[in-house]
């Protein structure tokens, strides 16, 4: 009972109608957000499972003897084959995969579904394993049948495919589907194969070796010179087939450098002997009919480079082709000693070469 002397108040609440139709819409957000999380993630999932729409994309996977359904999980996400390396690993424990894959090398593509994948790790074709060893200077052709005769790959399969598959590396966006193409990409060095293996998948290897030798640095580089990498790779080649050792790679670089700059032919005997083929080489004489073939890659009848790399140059001819040295060089000519003296001027040079000290042409 309210003491005497006070008046009974009462109080209304008052109407909350604005607050529970907020709640109502945030309510509704909140599972169509949850619905649409999960309808992409749902999507996302079954796409991988049943390659749907993925982009296309090969790699070459080995399975040693040891081997666990986590790590190979891992194996084929990093390469890009699968999406969600998690997923691949339930449904291999789901389907007993694991009891079924067998140790070996396979060609396995992103376009197949899980099953067709697990499938693919079932038969295997005993190959044995090569060692290959690509030496700079060599040109595509040269470096293809060193492939074909370690048992790689068959050489015409090797030329076709380096002619007419599309290999997806920036460096090659702007080099024309053509014969001969891939002239100078095919980067230098020892590799691992297996027998019999995908011509394609033999290409990836040594293009991806190639790509590893551009880092941001060299790309840098080209940004700010008057050369594209094809040219450079030009320069490259030439510089490889010209020079003694090592050691004059930059004094030939800073030839060619000067002599572009000043518009004169390179007067490069390597063209030559590209354009003759070096089996057609038996004599000083060979070399000077290759002077007179009318073609683009002849450096004496024609200003500028060539039209593409001679060769695969390996990494200090290309380091020195994008770092000329800052000498005024024009000329440089063959002591009998077998390395190379360099001049600024002709009459330096014509001296040089009417001594006692030039080697015989």
């Amino acid at each position: 009972m309210p003491e005497e002397g006070y008046n009974k108040v009462e109080f209304e609440a008052k109407p909350q109608a604005n607050t529970g139709c907020l709640r109502g819409i945030l309510y509704f957000l909140l599972i169509a957000s949850v619905s649409l999380f999960l309808a992409i993630f749902g999507w996302n999932c079954i796409n991988d499972v049943l390659s749907l729409t993925k982009q296309e994309k090969e790699a070459v996977i080995t399975i040693p003897e040891e081997f666990t359904i986590r790590e190979l999980s891992r194996e084929l996400a990093d390469l890009g084959i699968i999406n969600h390396a998690w997923l691949f690993k339930l449904y291999c424990d789901f389907s007993h995969a694991e009891e079924k894959i067998e140790p070996g090398e396979y060609l396995i593509s992103s376009t197949l579904d899980y099953n067709a994948i697990v499938k693919s790790f079932v038969t295997v074709t005993i190959r044995e394993e090569v060692w290959v060893v690509i030496p700079e200077g060599k040109t595509l052709l040269e470096t293809l049948t060193i492939l074909a005769d370690a048992g790689v790959c068959d050489l015409e399969r090797l030329l076709e495919t380096a002619d007419e598959e599309e290999f997806g590396y920036w460096f090659l966006e702007d080099v024309p589907m053509a014969p001969g193409r891939l002239e100078g990409y095919l980067f230098p060095d020892s590799y691992s194969f297996y027998t019999d293996w995908n011509p394609r998948s033999a290409l990836l290897k040594l293009l991806d070796k190639f790509n590893a030798q551009i880092p941001n640095s060299k790309k840098t580089r080209l940004s700010n010179i008057d050369y594209s990498l094809n040219e450079i790779l030009t320069i490259a080649s030439l510089i490889q087939m010209e020079a003694a050792n090592d050691a004059e790679m930059k004094n030939i670089s800073t030839v060619i450098w000067n002599r572009l700059k000043n518009n004169m032919p390179l007067q490069v005997d390597a063209t030559s002997v590209y354009l003759m083929g070096k089996d057609n080489i038996q004599s000083q004489e060979d070399v000077l009919i290759g002077r007179t073939i009318d073609s683009p890659y002849n450096t004496f009848l024609h200003t500028g480079l060539p039209p593409g790399p001679i060769c695969s140059a390996g990494n200090q001819a290309i380091n020195d082709a994008m770092y000329p040295g800052s000498e005024k060089y024009l000329y440089y000519a063959l002591h009998v000693d077998r390395t190379h003296r360099f001049f600024n001027t002709e009459k330096e040079f014509l001296n040089f070469i009417n001594s006692k000290d030039a080697a015989p042409f």
